[in-house]
């Protein structure tokens, strides 16, 4: 078992349209990973993605979404949950990628991100095979087992306005996009 949780419907289509139209006309730069010292530079090999910078008004309605479904992950994971993290609106592009990593909440880590104990994903735009300008192919967000036994990764379905979350020391990655572009937020709940 991967211990997530789903939320259908956290953001209607409307909502989910408008934002992926702001993303990506939206001025950005190449998404960062935490390091040490802070944000570092992205490493293509690594992590190959935009960080747009949206409306501080588009900024508020996440945060927004993002404190009322607070409780609920409270309740699923058993934790009580501090801040939230500035939320991270990506754009990814066909060929972009996320290899398997962990966002935190691990020992051996000792940046900023020893602190993040549920990571959030919220879904913008569709995933499916079939060709459509409304949809992307690829770029599934996959979630790892432990690898202490059999091998196990799942793929969470990529439906409008649906917030993913899980356990911050969970292995996952984000597949090639191979087909259009994918839209996401992210954020990181912290410990209390």
């Amino acid at each position: 078992m991967i211990d997530h949780i789903q939320i259908a419907g956290v953001l209607d289509e409307a909502a989910c349209s408008a934002l992926c139209a702001e993303i990506r006309t939206a001025n950005g730069r190449a998404a960062e990973l935490l390091g040490r010292d802070g944000q570092k530079p992205a490493w293509p090999e690594i992590r190959k993605t935009r960080r747009a910078t949206v409306s501080p008004a588009t900024e508020a309605l996440i945060n927004a979404v993002l404190v009322e479904h607070k409780p609920a992950l409270e309740r699923h994971f058993g934790l009580a949950l501090g801040q939230i993290e500035k939320p991270q609106f990506l754009h990814y592009r066909e060929g972009d990628f996320f290899v398997p990593h962990q966002d935190g909440n691990t020992p051996l880590i000792h940046d900023e991100s020893r602190f993040r104990k549920v990571s959030a994903v919220i879904f913008l735009n569709r995933q499916a095979e079939d060709p459509s300008s409304q949809t992307y192919a690829g770029g599934s967000l996959v979630l790892h087992g432990h690898y202490s036994g059999p091998e196990l990764r799942v793929a969470m379905p990529a439906l409008p306005g649906t917030l993913v979350a899980f356990r911050s020391e969970t292995t996952h990655e984000v597949t090639p996009v191979t087909r259009n572009e994918r839209f996401t937020v992210v954020s990181w709940y912290r410990g209390a």
